[in-house]
């Protein structure tokens, strides 16, 4: 684009934003921004960027300006020039290479979708931001199920979708399942989810949801990064240890269950709270807001001292309650050394007693079958190992159980 052309495109650009954003958030909405929206598209596209938020930032920010000249059209010219040759230079990766930097990076989604050509639709933002980043799925089924959605342009079917109740019995229902879209029931269930007002956002139960879940104890977790924004609830992305290997693992929390293993970890522990509270204290940090552990300390934070109950979540399927593949689990429980191993104590003892119990109501079967072969109460009792009267009809009742 021509110096001149460009700068009067950026001058329409201002004065259209300007305008659109002086008007009532009604009026604003009817009128509706594609105007400016294509402008963004035309502007950026000439330099050869995509309609990423990182790039149409720049553009969000010259309008922030209280008025424009040419010195400023010359700013941002050179500001867009510069982020073209950065992004035209950068090595050239494949689409799974970009998923998996941009998971590793915790890249906004709305960042990484136009680059990869595709939309920033609900669905695919999903797709990226909760099974991507949150639940560890594979890059390469996250790319499939983008390609799948937007070879049969299915992003505002899901859309619609997903503001109906008892979705799966709608048409839209069929019709997109036709098209082998493997996350439709995941991603609707999780946007009825987010749509639930909940006091301090804090996510529905599994009794509340409708599933009973297979809980399980994990512990030696080693932390890598937390990430969470004004929208979500904590996640931890890290490791655990699997037979000789280690495997990735995420896990989401409460912020209060976040404190409690952060002030269980030692000096670390605190550091990591007192640096996620100052950035908490700061409105101009950028969200997601992304603590890199390994990074930012030396080290990854290991949880030592504590075990963690979870569970993975659970969508409906078909009318079944369907456990997720992922590696991804909400917390539960947090338990310390001394609670864990009293509970384990109090398992062990109940399994004990258990087995006691089985030896003790099988000692009256023995008891009839001595009988039958003719031998007399007292010594069948006797030869039972029944011959306390209590003993007896514990024996007796135990076995009247299984009857």
């Amino acid at each position: 684009m021509h110096m001149d052309q460009l700068k009067l495109k950026l001058q329409e650009y201002y004065q259209r934003y300007r305008k659109q954003d002086k008007l009532p958030k009604k009026e604003a909405q009817e009128a509706g921004k594609d105007p400016v929206q294509d402008l963004e598209n035309d502007i950026l596209t000439q330099f050869g960027l995509p309609v990423s938020k990182r790039f149409v930032q720049i553009l969000h920010d010259f309008v922030n300006h209280s008025q424009v000249n040419d010195q400023l059209l010359d700013y941002v010219s050179k500001k867009l020039r510069t982020a073209a040759r950065k992004y035209l230079l950068a090595p050239v990766m494949s689409d799974v290479e970009t998923l998996n930097q941009a998971r590793d990076q915790k890249r906004n989604p709305f960042d990484v979708l136009p680059e990869l050509g595709y939309p920033a639709q609900e669905y695919a933002v999903f797709l990226i931001g909760e099974l991507l980043y949150r639940r560890n799925m594979g890059a390469q089924d996250v790319l499939d199920e983008l390609q799948r959605a937007h070879k049969h342009n299915s992003w505002e079917d899901l859309l619609m979708l997903s503001k109906i109740s008892n979705f799966s019995s709608h048409e839209l229902y069929q019709k997109l399942k036709k098209f082998d879209l493997r996350f439709v029931d995941d991603f609707v269930q999780h946007q009825h989810r987010q749509e639930v007002t909940r006091p301090n956002n804090k996510r529905l139960t599994p009794a509340e949801e409708g599933y009973k879940p297979n809980y399980k104890t994990i512990s030696k977790v080693q932390v890598e990064d937390i990430v969470f924004d004004d929208k979500t609830t904590p996640s931890l992305f890290g490791k655990i240890k699997s037979g000789s290997r280690y495997t990735r693992i995420t896990i989401s929390l409460e912020f209060s269950e976040l404190n409690q293993l952060l002030m269980s970890s030692g000096e670390l522990g605190v550091e990591i709270s007192n640096a996620i509270k100052k950035r908490l204290s700061n409105p101009a940090v950028a969200k997601p807001l992304v603590i890199d552990i390994k990074a930012e300390f030396g080290e990854p934070l290991k949880l030592d001292n504590c075990f963690l109950e979870v569970y993975k979540p659970q969508h409906q399927e078909n009318g079944k309650w369907m456990e997720d593949k992922d590696a991804f689990y909400f917390v539960d429980k947090i338990l310390s050394k001394k609670e864990f191993e009293k509970r384990s104590k109090e398992a062990e003892v109940k399994t004990k007693i258990q087995e006691c119990l089985e030896l003790i109501g099988g000692s009256y079967v023995y008891y009839q079958r001595l009988r039958r072969l003719g031998i007399t109460e007292e010594e069948a009792k006797l030869r039972a190992g029944l011959q306390d009267e209590l003993l007896y009809k514990l024996s007796y009742y135990l076995n009247k159980l299984k009857d």
